[in-house]
């Protein structure tokens, strides 16, 4: 009698999952997987019953894992699946069209320029200090080439401060004290009148147009980390979730980067250069540079300067990218030699302790990188060691999960 009803109990469930799934279509499957479920249901309970209590039978059902548990994967364990899904999300986030990467280079770039007309602003009431510090390089070699071949001797400009001073206490005249700076005033005149020690601008705007200059590039060095947290903005949509969070260290790491640069090519290049190229200078040829071309010759060095110390950041990205490791750059060492002799030899006189001084720089930086692709490259042996050893620990997680459902699998065939 108790098999009977069952057997009417399941026939009920059956014609009412199908009544169901006919409403929804969607739920066709769950009703299927659900109508199996049902039919074995009576055939365990009927023969739980048929066996009086099932003493040997009972054990082992209870240890058979249940149905919603048995495909279960442990916590912590991830699936190929899923792995997949997650590179796809991140793929997704970072998925842009042509015109979407237009309209954000667009608006990065317009971001940039509002900082730099920013930093200029900010920089431009500084403009006569500024355009002093930058001529001063210049100044200097003017003023040691006076003093190797002055038009005049030193000891006249102090034989005649000795008689002025002398001439004007015994005459009783004041401001005795003043004739330093009428000495000094005369010897500098006459460092003009031998035109050596100024420059000369013939357009009537030119001048006016050097101090724009001069505000626009020290603005730009003023707000360097935010432009350069611009570019990593652009880049940022084509990198995964874990290296955005670099963007803005490596903003202000490249900020860094750049004005170290800058400030290298002018306290260390500009003095030893101006004197290599003054040199040329000769009793039938005045060298007196023209205002322009000077400023022009000294923003390009700087610039240059500033982004040559960007070498370590790309190599740290060629690294990240698996194109270029440690060993390699270490291989190529001898070659990189050689390219930063090449580069100091053309951006720096021809002399060897000068291009020693250049060189030196270029050759550390390259240093520094083969340390920053040990440390984060991808073709690293250690790297690919510990990816190996993730792999094999992600591979056991699943041989792990899959065991207690072949266990479920054997018993109910036993």
């Amino acid at each position: 009698m108790s098999s009977e009803k069952d057997d009417v109990k399941g026939v009920d469930v059956q014609e009412t999952v199908k009544k169901v799934s006919d409403d929804d279509p969607s739920l066709d499957e769950a009703g299927m997987t659900m109508d199996e479920g049902e039919a074995v249901q009576p055939e365990a309970e009927a023969s739980d019953s048929g066996d009086g209590g099932g003493d040997d039978d009972g054990p082992v059902s209870s240890s058979q894992p249940d149905s919603d548990d048995a495909g279960k994967i442990p916590e912590g364990s991830t699936t190929p699946h899923d792995e997949e899904a997650e590179e796809d999300d991140v793929e997704e986030e970072g998925h842009m069209s042509l015109l979407d990467h237009l309209g954000e280079l667009r608006l990065r770039l317009t971001r940039a320029f509002i900082a730099v007309a920013v930093g200029m602003v900010a920089c431009y009431g500084f403009a006569d200090k500024l355009f002093d510090i930058l001529m001063q390089p210049m100044i200097d070699v003017f003023q040691k080439q006076m003093a190797e071949h002055p038009l005049l001797p030193i000891g006249f400009y102090e034989d005649l401060r000795k008689v002025l001073s002398d001439l004007m206490v015994a005459q009783g005249m004041q401001h005795a004290d003043k004739v330093d700076i009428f000495v000094n005033g005369l010897q500098k005149a006459l460092m003009q009148v031998a035109q050596e020690g100024h420059f000369q601008y013939t357009y009537p705007a030119e001048a006016f147009f050097s101090h724009i200059k001069i505000s626009i590039v020290a603005g730009l060095f003023l707000v360097s980390p935010y432009v350069f947290a611009q570019i990593w903005g652009f880049i940022a949509p084509g990198l995964y979730a874990h290296e955005r969070k670099w963007m803005i260290p490596m903003a202000v790491i490249s900020a860094l980067f750049f004005t170290a640069g800058g400030l290298f090519g002018y306290f260390i290049v500009f003095p030893y250069g101006f004197e290599f190229f003054a040199g040329f200078a000769s009793n039938g040829i005045q060298f007196t540079p023209k205002l322009n071309e000077y400023l022009s010759f000294c923003l390009k060095l700087l610039f240059a300067f500033g982004f040559v110390f960007e070498l370590p950041l790309f190599i740290f990205f060629l690294a990240r990218l698996g194109m270029v490791s440690s060993k390699t750059l270490r291989e190529k060492r001898k070659y990189a030699i050689l390219i930063g002799f090449v580069v100091a030899a053309i951006l720096t006189p021809p002399d060897p302790f000068t291009q020693c001084l250049m060189a030196g720089p270029l050759i550390m930086l390259y240093e520094l990188g083969i340390w920053v692709a040990f440390f984060f490259g991808k073709k690293e042996k250690r790297h690919l060691k510990k990816q190996a050893e993730a792999e094999a620990a992600r591979m056991a997680d699943l041989d792990k999960a899959a065991t207690p459902q072949a266990t479920s699998e054997g018993e109910e065939v036993s």
